[in-house]
């Protein structure tokens, strides 16, 4: 008896597309159920229930919720579904749920196997939502929202020192005196140009681009602008890692997009410099009184920016001046956006650049779509932002719960160390202390770890070799300690505190029971059983034939001429001895000539020399070419043509196998779903479903 190799894939939390599709029928006894909605006619989804398995529900938002994690449609309302979609969900629902009790049933849930393959998931599972709940997800709603606006501040830039005695306050100083000198009426530009230590922005009166959240602008000042309002000065200086600034608002609006279109106007040489603007407001104005389509001819026929006048004067992609165009955020001179940006959908102006006289028209306008931008911005903030945050998350969490360092003994083991060492330093811990190692260095509600302890870890775990023992160092490596510790203990209540983890946790527990008890009652019973495959095999085997194949030899040459002398001497004698004999002189294919040129029985399906002989029909004792192949040429003789012929049992099983193995899967697994609505009748409330989808169609 054959096996076939039984190919499986174990889906845990997305364990309902592993069910197999099929018709289900309603059985059991007859329940009255009743379906609620409001005065407006809205069905309350927790209580519409659909269906029962074995006396337990499945609501129109248990399908819902369950449509949303396995079709990855997160958005989706089910009852805007088409209703012949959702009874097709509904109906691997039910199997779902059919096995699921089954496995219960036969104790699979309290298998230590699976309890501790449950536990030790969750904590994987437990840590991201937590980290999503607590850290990702506030941040991500607070940049979402910020991103609705874009800003415009103008910033006085003082520089503070670097280096480990550097004098911070003159800095700081400097920043507060401006700031007391816009309180007393002075203007913000001038002081900006006469103070601010940024010679790009001092220039500019210290006035910046538009910004829209996480749009490349340091965090603190954006984190500064969003609290002002237009025309407002910041209180204190902004601190970053190297500068003070000073922040006044200048104005904000709505985040919109705009296209726009433009000619650039040649400018002839010997022209004064007003020349070309005076020909683009002439442009402008005849373009004003022409078809929309003029500006696209125009823009063709004369624009010397090539890339746009080829489209038309299209700039082809929508633009924000926070962010610059939606394809590469790549940036329009200023001059350029202000002018585009006081136009109005379908307006034309010009404005004169360093580049020269332009002709815009702009085009449309829309509006920021957040939701559209959230994956985006959410791979921004966890990029730039979140370790920082989850850094401050646990730090704040360790301070609730209680978790303290000693400072005290964290220096005292420092000064015992020495300066300038790391954990490579076989002997670094030589000199501490009996009296310093029995101190605890730290302490938490269920763990103290001494500077004994520290002194082990540091030894012993791999991820913290090469850890510099000086302050930094050793609150790094108490944070590998301590982190995991804080995450479990807040992990560890996240079912009582959020009822989507809760319901991802039964789920996960349930991909779990659903292999276990399919593996069971199917996939451990698909045997190759012969006399079935064999029937199997007879009833489709008009399907399954060998391919062509060739018994070719060949006369290989790197060249052409060489090819065409060698074929004229083959064809003088063109049996197949005096042919080889030939190959054995002449053919040079690195090991072919001891082989005379003999490549044997070749297939179509894997030989490219075989494709290319079949792509001529020959037949047995035909010379071909000389044929271009490879990196040179190949004279060929046919020794003979196995034309396709019916496979015999054996040969087909590879062919077969896949079908064979559905087959027999779909077989056990109808059976044994027979079984379960046997044992647990299943009710599908139909009169409830057409009510729920009594809109459709209309």
């Amino acid at each position: 008896m054959k096996r076939l190799v039984i190919r499986r894939a174990l889906t845990l939390v997305v364990a309902v597309v592993a069910l197999s599709v099929g018709s289900f029928a309603q059985t059991g006894s007859k329940k009255k159920l009743v379906l609620t909605e409001d005065k407006k006619g809205n069905i309350n989804p927790g209580t519409a229930v659909l269906a029962t398995v074995g006396g337990d529900p499945i609501t129109l938002g248990d399908l819902e919720a369950a449509y949303k994690r396995n079709m990855v449609r997160k958005n989706s309302v089910l009852t805007k579904v088409r209703k012949d979609s959702v009874m097709d969900f509904l109906n691997l629902y039910v199997k779902y749920r059919l096995k699921v009790k089954d496995a219960v049933s036969r104790g699979f849930d309290k298998d230590s196997a699976v309890m501790a393959e449950v536990a030790s998931n969750r904590r994987i599972l437990a840590e991201n939502y937590l980290l999503d709940k607590k850290v990702i997800e506030p941040n991500l709603t607070t940049y979402l929202e910020r991103r609705k606006k874009e800003l415009q501040v103008a910033v006085m830039v003082m520089v503070i020192p670097q280096g480990e005695n550097a004098d911070t306050m003159a800095a700081y100083t400097k920043a507060m005196k401006c700031i007391q000198l816009v309180k007393n009426g002075g203007d913000f530009l001038a002081i900006a140009k006469d103070s601010s230590e940024d010679k790009e922005t001092r220039e500019r009166g210290g006035l910046l681009p538009y910004f829209t959240s996480l749009g490349g602008i340091i965090r603190q000042l954006e984190d500064a602008a969003y609290t002002l309002k237009a025309g407002e000065l910041y209180p204190v200086p902004v601190r970053s890692r190297f500068v003070y600034l000073v922040v006044k608002s200048i104005g904000e609006s709505p985040r919109t997009l705009v296209r726009a279109s433009q000619i650039l106007v040649p400018t002839y040489d010997g022209e004064d410099s007003t020349a070309a603007i005076r020909r683009a407001d002439s442009l402008a104005a005849a373009l004003r009184l022409l078809p929309r389509a003029a500006f696209g001819d125009a823009a063709r026929a004369m624009s010397t920016d090539k890339t746009s006048g080829a489209q038309g004067g299209d700039l082809m992609y929508y633009y924000s001046r926070s962010l610059g165009f939606e394809n590469d955020n790549h940036r329009l001179i200023p001059e350029f956006e202000e002018k585009m940006f006081s136009l109005k959908d379908g307006e034309i102006g010009t404005i004169q650049t360093l580049y020269g006289a332009h002709v815009i028209r702009r085009d449309s306008t829309k509006q920021t779509n957040i939701e559209e931008e959230r994956d985006n911005v959410k791979k921004i903030y966890k990029k730039y932002y979140f370790e920082d945050d989850k850094r401050a998350y646990l730090e704040k969490t360790k301070k609730e719960r209680g978790y303290v360092v000693d400072e005290a003994v964290m220096n005292e083991m420092i000064t015992e160390i020495g300066s300038g060492k790391n954990t490579t330093d076989t002997t670094w811990y030589k000199g501490i202390s009996e009296g310093t190692k029995a101190k605890a260095l730290f302490r938490s509600p269920n763990r103290t770890i001494t500077v004994s302890g520290m002194i082990d870890s540091l030894r012993k775990r791999t991820d913290m070799r090469g850890s510099s023992l000086n302050k930094q160092g050793l609150t790094n490596a108490l944070n590998k300690i301590a982190d995991p510790l804080v995450i479990s203990e807040s992990a560890g209540v996240l079912e009582n505190e959020y009822a989507d983890f809760s319901a991802l946790i039964k789920e996960f527990r349930d991909g779990i029971l659903l292999f276990k008890v399919e593996e069971q009652e199917v996939w451990l019973k698909l045997k190759f059983d012969t006399t079935v495959a064999r029937a199997f095999w007879d009833s489709t085997k008009t399907k399954y034939f060998t391919e062509t194949k060739y018994d070719v030899s060949e006369i290989y040459s790197l060249t052409d001429t060489t090819a065409k002398k060698s074929y004229d001497l083959v064809m003088r004698s063109p049996g197949r001895e005096a042919f080889e004999a030939q190959a054995e002189l002449l053919t040079q294919r690195d090991g072919y000539r001891e082989k005379k040129g003999r490549w044997g029985l070749l297939s179509i399906k894997n030989s490219k020399l075989a494709q290319a002989v079949d792509a001529m029909k020959p037949a047995e004792g035909d010379i071909l070419g000389p044929l271009k192949f490879e990196k040179g040429y190949s004279i060929v003789r046919v020794n003979e043509v196995q034309s396709p012929r019916m496979k015999t049992f054996e040969e087909a099983i590879p062919d077969f196998a896949p079908a064979y193995q559905d087959m027999m899967q779909k077989k056990f697994s109808e059976a044994w779903i027979a079984r379960l609505k046997e044992k647990y009748p299943v009710i599908i409330n139909q009169s409830f479903i057409d009510v729920i989808f009594r809109n459709q169609g209309k």
